[in-house]
């Protein structure tokens, strides 16, 4: 076994910070273009790993390069390099400062509450919609390769054993490796039956990780690998609420109807399941917090919608189910709307007095006003499209009063009321990249004549 060298590269290796069966992470850094990353290193001379054969590895690393090369997203890793110095081969990628879910699961004391669960549960199914879009079967979906960061912004890990369906749109350049791939505790029928794949296969391995989750115990076990097989084949799990009776109804009933033997009867797809638990979080939103919208705000809506461009196409029938299921908030000057870099999905309109978008150019720096908003402006709407993290964060510069939406009251709405507000926040959404760009523009023009 060759011994790991102070570099690989260009990369500096630091401290070991994980160990799989596969081979090891270490911290490192790139001295190129100085930054910090990870660096999965696995060592094919070592005899005693039957994990590390020279071809199989190449296959996997070279696989999963290419995969996260074009399933660019933010709920999944990135990779930036790989390669081979000898007989060790490595992946370098984004040095993640969280917490697996394994660890989560594994600590009494961990801090993460039943709702804080469910978020993360949600984000991983949106998540894996996204690869499943394109194609892409995770195929080994377990605590271990889900990552939990500071701000509570879920990644996806490891994607070496992926499946591409016949299908997909990601060009992988040789032939997909002949394995079944996954991790036993979490493996689908199918997989251990040696089937066809798709999406529903890895929707088995998230129920069987939300389960885990949520009660801290897995739902099949056995004493060898052929038992524990056996129970996920011909045997029902303990019903989850018996093992945790907080769990809500619905959230528990997702999660049974994914560990479903049968694909057919499962939830069909990942975004699915990320809407039912979704819907469950969010449903104290309609009613625990935040005034409910009064005929004096509908009156107020109605009378200027021509000025607020994202309701100006609704009818008054449409307008008044949506306004159902929003609410409306108010903020006292000075007052932090939402943060830069937490994870939401609700947006805001504006209804009365301003707002201020500001961001930090870098970590040290102080936050530079972007745009200064008034009534009818929206504002945090890429938390409807796409989930990622807030790129900068709002303050009241008024006493202020805005309406919020979130992406589960979208779900509420009838399909022509939704996709009339797609197609209108699409446009208020160019509008304002335009703008926001011309103001950085101007930022940096004015800091280099100073």
């Amino acid at each position: 076994m060759a011994e790991i060298p102070e570099y690989i590269g260009r990369y500096h290796i630091r401290d070991m910070i994980a160990k799989g069966g596969m081979g090891k992470i270490f911290a490192g850094w790139d001295d190129l273009i100085g930054r910090p990353v990870a660096i999965k290193v696995v060592d094919t001379s070592d005899k005693s790993n039957p994990a590390a054969d020279p071809e199989i590895v190449k296959k996997q690393f070279d696989q999963e390069l290419r995969i996260s090369g074009q399933l660019s997203n933010h709920s999944m890793v990135t990779i930036y390099d790989g390669g081979n110095q000898g007989s060790i081969y490595y992946l370098v990628m984004e040095l993640l400062d969280g917490q697996t879910l394994d660890k989560i699961i594994s600590n009494p004391k961990s801090e993460f509450d039943v709702r804080q669960k469910l978020e993360i549960l949600t984000q991983l199914g949106h998540a894996l919609h996204y690869a499943h879009q394109r194609g892409i079967v995770h195929r080994d979906i377990k605590p271990s390769n889900i990552m939990v960061l500071g701000n509570g912004q879920v990644k996806v890990m490891d994607f070496g054993v992926a499946y591409a369906v016949e299908k997909s749109d990601v060009n992988l350049k040789d032939t997909q490796l002949e394995i079944i791939g996954g991790t036993p505790f979490y493996m689908s029928p199918e997989q251990i039956n040696k089937g066809k794949l798709d999406a529903r296969s890895d929707i088995f391995s998230i129920a069987v990780v939300a389960y885990e989750l949520l009660t801290g115990q897995r739902p099949f076990h056995g004493k060898n690998r052929f038992s524990l097989y056996e129970k996920i084949l011909r045997s029902e799990p303990v019903p989850i609420k018996e093992l945790n009776p907080s769990i809500p109804d619905k959230v528990a009933a997702s999660i049974t109807l994914c560990l479903n033997k049968d694909p057919r009867l499962r939830l069909q797809t990942a975004q699915s399941f990320a809407d039912q638990i979704d819907e469950t979080i969010h449903e104290g939103f309609f009613t625990s917090s935040g005034d409910m919208i009064t005929q004096e705000t509908m009156k107020i809506l109605q009378q200027y919608r021509e000025n607020f461009a994202f309701f100006f196409d609704l009818d008054n029938s449409q307008l008044y189910k949506l306004l159902q299921v929003c609410q409306t908030r108010d903020y006292k000057r000075g007052e932090l709307i939402f943060e830069e870099r937490t994870v939401a999905r609700d947006m805001f309109l504006l209804i009365s007095g301003n707002v201020r978008i500001s961001r930090k150019m870098d970590k040290l720096s102080d936050s530079i006003v972007i745009l200064l908003l008034q009534r009818g402006d929206i504002f945090g709407e890429m938390g409807i499209i796409d989930g990622a993290p807030r790129s900068a964060s709002a303050y009241a510069e008024t006493n202020c009063r805005v309406l919020a939406l979130h992406q589960v009251s979208l779900l509420r709405c009838d399909d022509s009321t939704a996709n009339k507000l797609y197609r209108n926040l699409s446009k208020i959404l160019s509008s304002k990249l335009r703008a926001t760009s011309f103001r950085l523009e101007e930022f940096s023009r004015r800091s280099s004549l100073s």
